[in-house]
């Protein structure tokens, strides 16, 4: 069948299905530990967990992707225009399907639909809190398994560039042998060297963000309060990363790098910014443990 084995569930900050390169492993389970230490004078520490499942159909691939994310910020900072410290903790709760059917000519159809739950949860649940997310696009392959190419288009909506937008979803996957692979465009841009069966190195990089919602009613300047106010984070996610499998089920992620261009910001409930931290580009650290499937080969020959 097209186009397994080069589609996976993206990170927490992506939420959606994303063309990878033809990987011969399925992650269905992943734990994160993250850290940016040095925004100018904030840190940043975030935990989570994603699982993933895959179900083949008659005609097609369909998926589920559940995930949950903490952010702990850390503002080495003040202002008389609001405490801070309310927007220090916030939560992302993921829930995401995706399709793709197989067309002719080696043409397929991709589709992801869900919705993010971005909150501090001070205040309870509001509508304020889904952030939708989708993807439709179409895929084309050329080659075989030792050398192939993936070409993606279409358009994303959500929030990996800041405010939830619309924005062009355009990648380019080469499979140049056994050892080297590389993807460019939106959403993910890497070059991927793989040592052996168990080893790969990654320099990889996409553009990443949350945008949260805190509910409960926070006092301002001039004696105000405000409702619905907003956290918003991104940047571009540069990274080196280290995969190794230790056993047939488990393998590390290690990975370092740059948070770059960020922006990060507070917003009242009509997106207009009331504080901007002006933060810096930061170093990046995450760990991470995958449990992974091996996915089986079909034989070709008829």
């Amino acid at each position: 069948m097209v186009f397994v084995g080069f589609l996976v569930m993206a990170s927490s900050e992506a939420q959606l299905p994303i063309m990878l390169g033809s990987s011969k492993e399925f992650e269905p389970l992943s734990i994160n530990y993250g850290q940016l230490p040095d925004l100018g004078r904030t840190e940043l520490r975030n935990y989570g967990i994603n699982l993933n499942l895959v179900k083949p159909l008659t005609k097609g691939i369909l998926g589920l992707g559940l995930g949950y994310q903490r952010f702990d910020f850390n503002f080495n900072e003040s202002t008389n225009a609001l405490e801070l410290s309310t927007f220090e903790k916030m939560n992302t709760i993921n829930v995401g399907i995706f399709y793709v059917r197989p067309l002719k000519n080696n043409w397929g159809l991709l589709f992801s639909g869900g919705t993010a739950l971005m909150s501090n949860f001070a205040a309870g649940i509001s509508g304020e809190d889904f952030v939708f997310n989708a993807l439709v696009g179409f895929t084309k392959k050329w080659g075989d398994e030792n050398r192939n190419s993936n070409l993606l288009f279409g358009a994303f909506y959500g929030t990996q560039f800041g405010e939830p937008t619309v924005f062009p979803a355009i990648s380019f996957n080469q499979k140049l042998n056994e050892r080297w692979s590389y993807s460019l465009g939106i959403p993910v841009t890497g070059l991927t060297y793989t040592i052996n069966e168990t080893q790969s190195i990654s320099l990889l990089a996409s553009p990443q963000g949350i945008f949260g919602n805190y509910a409960d009613e926070i006092p301002v300047t001039g004696n105000r309060t405000l409702k619905n106010t907003k956290l918003q984070f991104n940047g571009i996610h540069t990274r080196l990363s280290y995969r190794f499998r230790f056993t047939d089920n488990l393998a590390f992620i290690g990975e370092a790098g740059l948070f770059a261009n960020p922006t990060l910001k507070i917003l009242d409930s009509a997106n207009e910014a009331i504080f901007d931290f002006d933060p810096e580009s930061s170093t990046y650290f995450n760990l991470g443990l995958r449990y992974v499937l091996q996915k089986q080969q079909k034989n070709s020959t008829k």
